[in-house]
């Protein structure tokens, strides 16, 4: 183990296939500041949502297989799609304690007057068996519908939603209106992909009287018992291709004014 991995003490690692984990680690600063963390933008597996059950089981798999050898206290996978259709599955097979992000039906449906939900997640996340049951075992009486943002979450790891915010705005609008002809007592949706809260503010100027609920804080609770005292230190790595470059990642975090130092690795 190299001196820069003995310098992190007890981290929580953090990863998803790109921008959209950024969101926990942020919250996990504000909550735990002196807690070390480990950030892993694995954006040359973007996006988890267009892969099978099995490329996303392998990719999983690996990543965590990565991030042990720095003996995190725990490893949050920050995304919907692998948490709902691998992780109960593969979690027996690692050392260390690895927590998910589920989609928050119950809370959604408790906010809901209509008792009318959506779910906005990835594609490989809204077409499994595994969110059905997963509904099924949350919500007995309710209407809950689910809906591939694939498009939305695009705009984010892109980068178009800063660089293009006019776009970003028509498009949704586009995607929500859409779904609101069909299903008009729809009041709250949850953003099940890691991606979605960062169009939190167009979601809010578009539609002030729907709700929309991240479900990122649930994490706080989770990994509590996890924490310890370092240096509030982040590592932050990050894979690239040719479509998600390292130089169009620095320059997005530059524009989203998060300060980094990034390395970029191979897994």
């Amino acid at each position: 183990m190299s001196k820069l991995q003995n310098d992190l003490i007890k981290p929580i690692a953090v990863f998803d296939a790109g921008l959209g984990s950024y969101s926990i680690v942020e919250l996990l600063r504000k909550e735990f500041p002196a807690q070390d963390l480990i950030y892993l933008a694995d954006r040359n597996q973007f996006p988890y949502g267009r892969k099978s059950k099995s490329e996303l089981k392998e990719v999983v798999k690996t990543t965590i297989h990565y991030l042990e050898k720095w003996e995190p206290s725990a490893i949050i996978i920050a995304s919907n799609a692998p948490t709902i259709t691998v992780l109960d599955e593969i979690k027996h097979e690692f050392e260390t304690k690895v927590i998910g992000v589920y989609p928050p039906v119950k809370e959604a449906i408790e906010k809901s007057s209509s008792k009318q939900i959506g779910i906005l997640g990835a594609q490989s996340l809204v077409e499994s068996e595994e969110i059905d049951e997963y509904i099924q075992g949350e919500s007995s009486e309710s209407n809950v519908y689910k809906f591939n943002a694939s498009p939305l979450i695009e705009l984010v790891e892109s980068g178009k939603f800063i660089s293009d915010k006019y776009r970003t705005l028509m498009t949704v609008k586009q995607f929500i209106d859409n779904i609101l002809e069909n299903h008009e007592e729809i009041d709250v949706f949850t953003l099940s992909s890691t991606h979605l809260p960062w169009l939190y503010s167009y979601f809010k100027e578009l539609y002030p009287h729907i709700m929309f609920i991240n479900p990122a804080h649930t994490i706080v609770e989770k990994v509590q018992q996890n924490t310890s005292k370092g240096n509030g230190q982040i590592k932050s790595l990050v894979t690239t291709n040719e479509d998600y470059t390292m130089e169009d990642f620095e320059t997005m975090l530059g524009m989203l004014n998060i300060q980094l130092e990034i390395e970029e690795i191979e897994i």
